[in-house]
């Protein structure tokens, strides 16, 4: 009768222990959910950013050259080979991420 009252209680603290981890698992996903959210609103503003800084300097040498024209610029854009073209065609080519030297 003492087995059997323990095999019973184990069996009820593994049933536990298997909707605890059920549990976690789901926590889990919700987690990493959020995280990836996190990320790409990490991304977002940091580009949000660079386009800010890109029209701010933009607009000041506009103020202090008021005769050139800037409405070619492009802030995902880099010159390479004589060209302006897209960052991907640049890392394609293997000229690097954001690299003007290229």
């Amino acid at each position: 009768m003492e087995r059997e009252n323990r095999i019973q209680l184990l069996m009820e603290d593994v049933a536990q222990k298997d909707k605890e981890l059920l549990e976690l698992k789901e926590d889990n996903g919700i987690l990493t959910g959020k995280k990836k959210e996190a990320e790409i609103s990490k991304e977002n503003h940091g580009y949000d950013m660079l386009i800010v800084g890109f029209e701010r300097a933009k607009r000041q040498v506009e103020f202090l050259f008021p005769e050139a024209k800037f409405d070619k610029l492009d802030p995902v854009k880099v010159v390479h080979n004589g060209a302006l073209i897209d960052d991907d065609e640049v890392d394609a080519e293997g000229g690097g991420d954001h690299d003007p030297e290229a």
